[in-house]
């Protein structure tokens, strides 16, 4: 994976102005942080700007954070300052700010490992407009380097922060141009920024003082934009303590945000989303929320006091506020997944809970319809990976689409640890069928190794009644086969196997009148197995109620695109047919396709001679046998 994300790195920059460079000051703020610190360290110490100096602030550790401090190869680049207990990261920001000597000031976590030329971008950004106050780092998850941890961030009304892109593959990602704060993690400042708009509020203990340093820059009259070639991988993990304590520090934070510089006229209405939230909340929720308005009262004078100081001052852009006032936010994203590349196995079957290990992005939880059957909805793009140890000849897919026409599903293979690692080696179109349930199986060649396999479509389907989720499709499974496993005897729709031979293009089986069948759409195929010569096919059809104009229906070898028979069946009647055509094939595999000049519907029954169909059909097919005399 790390090498299919270094094939997406950035350009060199232009060359830098004449100009002499500025002193940046890259602060590291630190709290037990002894496993991580020295990567940290290293990465900085190699960087590919200067000058710089770096400042590591210990926020009171109890570990050995201080001594791998120490023992980093500075040359007298690395000053550490210390503080006597642990007060929050505003305060540790403070403390690193008093010591900088820069024109631009940078924060990055101790779990923040830069890119060579992180630094270089994050100053050649300031140099393009001396109305930057802020610049955001381009961030990505250590343990997933192929997605984003975010780019710069954003607000909703009710002042729930999100990141911008969090979750997004780097491949598809928009980054934005500006944002409305930096990410503390990569947040860099113009020194004279800090001196107009004062030291970080250190009554925040941790979280959101990014975000009100972010309103403060913007209300002072600077910018603060994104640096999209300037990258951080990020990695953090959290104990059940630690995530019930930022829930808490969060809620009561993004409160005073709210009271700090939301518009008098809105917030009477924020109170009223607030009351209704918590007297929707559970027991726990509701309790923790309470505790946050607690502190918020404690603290209101503070509060009061800026929020007076500012009264006269500009508001952020309204551009930059998400319009939404959701209780959390954002809504409806893909969760964060962390691959385990060693584990992946040669398919995916969203029924096993191994399947975790192979998701690199864009999957929502598993879910099961009403047969038991499990499945994964995926966003607009999604990706998984696979490990295939043998030779494969055939993908099989089991999945839906969305319930309405969006276009379809692309799927790209890409070999991982390639020389080009972004050119697909197999690329497929899944076209949108009307159906709860599509299965297909599609030919191929691909040899052993390591392949991620991505999904996208153009546009997604916005799951009602809520429409926070932007769904592309739904997978069950996708498995990857050495063999191809078909019947000797041709194709019959009422055999459980039969789904092994469906390629393309077929909707659910039915059984009507003693007959199962399934529906075609106007293109489909199936693969059958010739084990001895043939003279003649032998097909169980029925047309569709309206007028398709003409069937026709092509075989070929499976290893070949020579059609080597061909004929055609015009409209006629909606009766059952049994027709033998006259064809001399040879043993081997062969795929037999049917295209319909147009297929038919009657959506909404609009035709009162036909009952209703919201789908576009082809014909019917129940089975498909050969004739050897």
């Amino acid at each position: 994976m790390e090498l299919l994300r270094r094939s997406r790195e950035p350009a060199p920059p232009e060359e830098a102005p004449s100009t002499p460079s500025p002193l940046a000051s890259v602060i590291v703020v630190c709290w037990n942080s002894a496993d991580v610190l020295g990567r940290c360290l290293n990465q900085l110490l190699a960087q590919d700007y200067f000058p710089y100096e770096l400042i590591v602030v210990d926020d009171g550790s109890q570990d050995d954070t201080i001594e791998i401090a120490e023992r980093a190869p500075a040359d007298g680049k690395l000053t550490i300052v210390r503080s006597l207990r642990n007060r929050g990261c505003p305060h540790a920001r403070n403390l690193g700010l008093r010591h900088a000597r820069g024109e631009i000031i940078v924060f990055i976590d101790a779990d923040g490992f830069a890119a060579p030329g992180w630094l270089r971008h994050i100053v050649a950004m300031f140099r393009t407009d001396e109305a930057i106050g802020g610049v955001a780092s381009t961030v990505f998850f250590a343990d997933n380097p192929l997605v984003l941890n975010g780019a710069g961030g954003t607000v909703n009304r009710q002042g729930w922060a999100a990141d911008l892109s969090m979750n997004e593959s780097y491949e598809h990602a928009q980054i934005a141009p500006e944002a409305l704060y930096a990410m503390g993690c990569g947040m860099a400042i113009r020194r004279s920024a800090t001196e107009r708009v004062g030291p970080f509020d250190d009554r925040m203990l941790n979280y959101y003082d990014d975000v009100d340093y972010g309103v403060r820059l913007w209300r002072a009259g600077y910018k603060v934009v994104i640096a999209p070639d300037a990258w951080i991988d990020h990695g953090f993990g959290q104990s059940a303590t630690d995530q019930a304590r930022k829930q808490l520090l969060c809620e009561r934070h993004r409160v005073r945000v709210v009271l700090k510089h939301a518009p008098a006229s809105i917030l009477p209405r924020w109170a009223a989303h607030e009351w209704r939230a918590a007297k929707d909340a559970t027991p726990a929720r509701r309790a923790l929320k309470l505790r946050a308005m607690a502190w918020n009262l404690f603290h209101l004078p503070s509060t009061l006091s800026t929020r007076r100081r500012l009264r006269q001052v500009p508001r952020a852009p309204e551009r930059l506020i998400h319009r939404s006032w959701g209780d959390g936010f954002p809504a409806g994203v893909p969760p964060r997944r962390t691959p385990r590349p060693e584990f992946a196995a040669s398919g995916l079957d969203m029924a096993d809970p191994a399947s975790e290990t192979q998701l690199i992005y864009g999957w929502f939880p598993v879910e099961r319809d009403i047969n038991g059957r499990s499945y994964r909805w995926a966003g607009v793009e999604a990706a998984a990976l696979v490990r295939l140890d043998a030779p494969t000849r055939l993908v099989r897919l089991d999945y839906a689409h969305v319930p309405v026409d969006t276009g379809g599903v692309e799927l790209k293979i890409r070999r991982l640890g390639s020389a080009d690692p972004l050119t697909p080696v197999w690329t497929t179109y899944l076209s949108w069928q009307y159906v709860p349930r599509s299965v297909e199986n599609h030919l191929l060649a691909l040899a052993p190794g390591d392949y991620e396999v991505a999904f996208s479509t153009e546009n997604g389907w916005r799951e009602t009644p809520l429409e926070t989720r932007l769904l592309g499709f739904a997978l069950t499974r996708i498995a990857f086969e050495e063999t191809l496993d078909i019947a000797t005897d041709g194709l019959d729709m009422a055999a459980t196997a039969v789904e092994d031979q469906l390629l393309t293009g077929w909707f659910q089986h039915e059984h009507q009148d003693g007959r199962s069948y399934r529906w075609a759409t106007g293109h489909s195929a199936v693969i059958v197995r010739v084990a001895e010569a043939i003279h003649g096919l032998r097909m169980s059809y029925r047309l569709p109620p309206g007028s398709i104009g003409v069937l026709r229906i092509s075989v070929r070898r499976s290893d070949s695109e020579t059609v080597v028979w061909s004929t055609r069946i015009s409209w006629r009647d909606q009766a059952w047919h049994d027709a033998i055509f006259q064809v001399n094939l040879n043993p081997s595999d062969y795929i037999v396709t049917f295209d319909t000049e147009r297929t038919w519907s009657n959506p909404g029954g609009k035709d009162d001679a036909f009952g209703a169909e919201d789908r576009a059909l082809g014909f019917i097919l129940s089975s498909l046998s050969f004739k050897r005399s």
